[in-house]
């Protein structure tokens, strides 16, 4: 799973760029996308982000996939300083039932769970599976968060953002049908 987020430009159009050149190359397969998001910025410049949460297969190991991301977000402007404005930021969430503890990589991501803007779109693409490492449900840890107030974002979009990007990677990679979206 890897949370797309974008508060630069045409961010819609950011994030789908982002997610065609995370497939290019074929060894990464887009599965499924959740609905995007709108969110206040949180220790980011800049204006309000768009946020999604893509579901992906992959052959490529978890280092290798966050090479690319960070590739892929400095390709398109990110210049890697924690303050500033993101034109994308892709975080690693999970890597399949995965649990690994860094030091370049964290999986499952160890701020997901503070992030509305990380949590709600992740449910929309997974919510009844249970978290690496705890068991719990991604749709339980959204109802808590929704519960305590905290952290708002806004649907701005369904699910249908990405139908082109989805269905591009799913023929390169010989998919007729998908398992879900």
């Amino acid at each position: 799973m890897l949370a797309l987020g974008s508060n630069l430009g045409d961010r819609r159009e950011r994030l789908r760029e982002g997610v065609r050149r995370l497939a290019a190359a074929g060894d990464l397969v887009v599965e499924a996308a959740s609905s995007l998001y709108a969110s206040a910025p949180v220790a980011a410049a800049g204006g309000e982000f768009l946020n999604a949460v893509i579901r992906v297969r992959t052959t490529l190991s978890a280092i290798d996939v966050l090479v690319r991301v960070k590739a892929i977000e400095r390709a398109m402007g990110r210049t890697g300083s924690q303050g500033d404005a993101r034109p994308l930021d892709v975080d690693v969430l999970y890597f399949g039932n995965d649990v690994l503890p860094g030091p370049d990589l964290v999986v499952p991501h160890p701020r997901r769970m503070q992030r509305p803007f990380v949590l709600v779109p992740l449910a929309e693409v997974c919510g009844d599976l249970p978290e690496p490492g705890t068991g719990m449900r991604v749709i339980d840890a959204v109802s808590a968060r929704a519960a305590a107030g905290r952290g708002q974002v806004s649907r701005v979009e369904g699910p249908g953002w990405l139908r082109d990007v989805l269905q591009e990677s799913r023929r390169q990679a010989g998919i007729v049908r998908p398992c879900l979206s």
